[in-house]
């Protein structure tokens, strides 16, 4: 009953949201052509793009925790495929669990920041699975006109009703089979430099006129 209810709140207001987006269009082609690959946003913001990839046959990485058990089963409900695991626990498994949702055709999407944090910190998993599977890794933002901001380790946005959210893909990034040990590590550094500066365009081209 839970999940129903907050299936439910969650569609009513993302209908009442005006979203623009920019550069969708690879994500649409990886989609027709029913490519898998690997999708991130932050853990704080990630209603909209649960919601946006509901129903497509998309693989979807949830924490073992009580609050990842509430997501886990709200995701089914919008058709995705749930595997287990995190960064702290059961990595191993939940690893090997991405590369076999990713052999089968899936799609996969992952908040790179979480369960845990720090806040906008991306851990190295998302970048290991593109990287071993030979598959693109996408990253989209959403930034809010209004919103309320828990006071949580992922500062996490409820959109309100009837406002106007801004959303930016990636182009599709390939990460280099031969990077390791440091470079790889700098290849992280570089993806999440990027991924923060698009969650701050996302908000800043969304934000009220009168913003300073």
């Amino acid at each position: 009953m839970k999940q129903w209810i907050l299936r439910t709140l969650i569609e009513i207001v993302n209908r009442t949201i005006t979203f623009t987006t920019e550069n969708e269009s690879p994500l649409l082609v990886l989609l027709e052509k029913k490519l898998p690959f690997v999708m991130v946003f932050w853990h704080g913001s990630m209603t909209y793009p649960w919601w946006r990839m509901r129903n497509l046959n998309i693989a979807a990485l949830v924490s073992q925790s009580r609050d990842g058990q509430l997501l886990a089963d709200l995701l089914r409900q919008w058709g995705y495929n749930i595997l287990r695991g995190s960064s702290s626990r059961g990595s191993k498994e939940a690893m090997s669990a991405m590369r076999a949702a990713i052999r089968e055709g899936h799609p996969l999407c992952i908040t790179p920041d979480g369960p845990r944090g720090p806040y906008h910190e991306m851990k190295m998993g998302a970048i290991r699975l593109a990287q071993t599977m030979n598959v693109p890794l996408l990253m989209v933002n959403v930034g809010y006109r209004r919103f309320k901001r828990l006071r949580n380790w992922d500062r996490f946005e409820i959109p309100m009703p009837f406002t106007h959210a801004r959303v930016i893909y990636s182009d599709p990034i390939i990460i280099d089979p031969a990077l390791e040990g440091e470079a790889l590590d700098e290849q992280r550094l570089e993806l999440e430099k990027q991924m923060i500066a698009q969650y701050r365009k996302a908000v800043l081209e969304v934000a009220p006129e009168d913003t300073p």
